[in-house]
């Protein structure tokens, strides 16, 4: 509720009503209900205008049009950047500051009244997304009047607000006492940039759906799952200057910089090589950019960082000595926590994140360690493997490097046989299976894709993936595994996990079954053939959160063993 006051003891001085940040205030009449100001509804006076309210409802005797048309003549009265100006005698037994919020959680519901829905489209929108306000920022009297004084016009970005960590935080940022020795040393411009940085950490704080983002300064990364940033020399992360960590991610970079010599250039070079390495969509799933500044004695510039390490900046260079653009940037920051707090619903959840040189054990003997840019997937006796699963080293690879050449499969830097000698004279050497995979993503199990595109988009790359590996010569290749937990993302759909590829057709041996298989997988001969590629396809697709009528007609289709693979991903139902 965009509401404050100026506190006294019986009188509230001046209280404020923004209609676009306050819809609710406004009855389905039209008229404004002001009982939650607790004024003695007779001495209510609106933009100095008496008798406009009820004495018994607490209501305008007319409404907000009729309001602005006819007693105030100002067609703008209400809107975010004239705010309702109203005064009056307290009731009997309230509060003089009976107008403020007296909660951070209530200044964070407010700030963040219009959460995100989706990111911006790219970084001319993120801009407009930036510096578009539909709140006002809380402060003490102190910053208010001095900015009130500098420029009246620049205080309707402001409301007075009881004291709360929030209201401290926006105040300390528009003074900013630092500025008197601002790009002195590299340390000035630091001091400043973490004092208005503080407004991001407090709004996210109170925030009851916040990410618990934590600021780090000229800080490692070593309490992430994954480091974004490198050295120049290219040796081991980098201290980058600001860093903004949340469910164990690296979401915000900054660099600040003396102005003198070096400036706002020096900073946008050092992020471009020092995040060059952008950051891999196995830790980030689908967010689709992270924020990051370049500062440089009272300059501060926004950009953004691209999942393949491409900078691009965003919007006008700020200089925090001027009022106007330090409201700005609080502004802004406070939009960066509704996009945050977005992005992380992108990633993968924090339990199912892999960590980076700690081995995984799967079934049949398999161990998979991440490197941080590759797989590696050992099969410990691959001769068992190969024994229990009929099928061979030769058809492994042939099935690895025949997806080489493929967008919708895994890629690979090395698939070999390695012979492992047993500690013992007495025990047999053995074979290892190794696949070094060099494309990496996240299971559709662990983040929210339950839209009917990303339903299209899963189910087409699998229908490429397997059409490309059944036109392998001299013999098709089936995948023989198809199902949801084998369909990674990084972001875009691919199908992984080829150790159990196959020559067709196989002859499958009685009462041998994989996951998913039933009944129709098989044809008559007990041959896996590339139609039962398409078949379990069509089982996968049933299995999604959300399968429309369309969806189950074309599974059906699938299922029907009647297309191939090439024609089904060329469908119409993918139009």
């Amino acid at each position: 509720m965009s509401l404050s006051c100026i506190y006294c003891t019986s009188l509230m001085d001046e209280v404020f009503i923004n209609q676009e940040a306050d819809p609710y205030v406004l009855e389905a009449d039209g008229t404004l209900d002001v009982a939650a100001l607790q004024l003695q509804p007779a001495t209510v006076v609106i933009n100095g205008k008496k008798g406009l309210v009820d004495v018994q409802t607490s209501k305008t005797k007319r409404t907000l049009a009729e309001l602005q048309e006819k007693i105030l003549r100002d067609a703008t009265a209400g809107s975010i950047t004239n705010p309702l100006r109203i005064s009056g005698a307290l009731l009997a037994g309230s509060v003089a500051a009976v107008g403020g919020i007296a909660s951070d959680r209530q200044v964070a519901q407010q700030l963040l009244m219009f959460p995100l829905q989706q990111a911006p489209a790219n970084a001319i929108a993120f801009g407009h997304f930036l510096y578009n306000a539909q709140f006002q920022l809380p402060v003490s009297a102190r910053p208010f009047q001095l900015i009130q004084t500098h420029d009246p016009g620049l205080a309707n970005a402001l409301y007075l607000c009881d004291d709360c960590l929030i209201r401290a935080a926006v105040s300390n940022a528009l003074q900013l006492s630092e500025l008197g020795t601002a790009g002195s040393t590299e340390q000035d411009t630091t001091r400043w940039v973490t004092t208005c940085l503080k407004v991001l950490e407090e709004v996210d704080a109170a925030n009851p759906d916040g990410i618990a983002v934590l600021l780090r300064f000229n800080s490692s990364e070593k309490d992430v799952s994954y480091t974004v940033s490198k050295s120049a020399s290219g040796k081991g992360p980098a201290r980058v200057d600001t860093v903004a960590n949340a469910v164990r991610l690296s979401l915000l970079f900054g660099e600040d910089k003396v102005l003198k010599r070096q400036g706002l250039e020096h900073s946008w070079k050092d992020l471009e090589t020092k995040l060059a390495s952008g950051y891999p969509a196995l830790f980030y799933g689908r967010i689709p950019y992270l924020p990051i500044y370049a500062a440089a004695g009272v300059h501060i510039q926004f950009g953004l960082l691209m999942p393949h390490g491409q900078v691009e900046r965003v919007g006008r260079i700020l200089n925090v000595s001027k009022p106007s653009d330090r409201i700005w940037l609080c502004q802004a920051l406070v939009n960066i926590v509704k996009y945050l707090t977005w992005a992380v619903t992108q990633a993968p959840r924090l339990t199912e994140r892999v960590i980076l040189y700690q081995p995984i054990e799967r079934p049949n003997a398999t161990r998979i360690t991440l490197t941080g840019n590759a797989a590696v997937k050992e099969i410990s006796n691959s001769d068992a493997f190969y024994s229990q699963f009929g099928n061979s080293f030769e058809a492994i690879k042939a099935a690895h490097v025949h997806a080489q050449s493929c967008g919708a499969l895994v890629h690979h830097s090395s698939v070999e046989e390695v012979r492992v000698r047993k500690r013992g004279y007495d025990q047999p050497s053995t074979n290892k299976l190794r696949v070094r995979m060099t494309r990496l993503g996240y299971p559709q199990t662990s983040v929210s894709l339950t839209s009917e595109q990303d339903t299209k988009m899963a189910i087409k790359a699998c229908l490429t993936a397997c059409a490309h590996m059944h036109a392998a010569m001299p013999l098709p290749i089936c995948h023989c595994d198809v199902r949801l937990a084998n369909v990674l993302w990084d972001p875009q759909p691919f199908l992984a996990d080829l150790e159990l590829a196959h020559f067709s057709p196989w002859q499958v041996p009685l009462d041998f079954s994989l996951q998913d298989w039933d009944e129709g997988t098989l044809d008559e001969k007990r041959q896996y053939t590339p139609e039962s590629d398409v078949y379990q396809i069509g089982v996968m697709l049933l299995k999604f959160l959300e399968v429309s009528a369309a969806s189950r007609a074309f599974a059906d289709k699938l299922k029907s063993k009647s297309i191939s693979a090439a024609d089904a991903a060329e469908d119409t139902f993918f139009l």
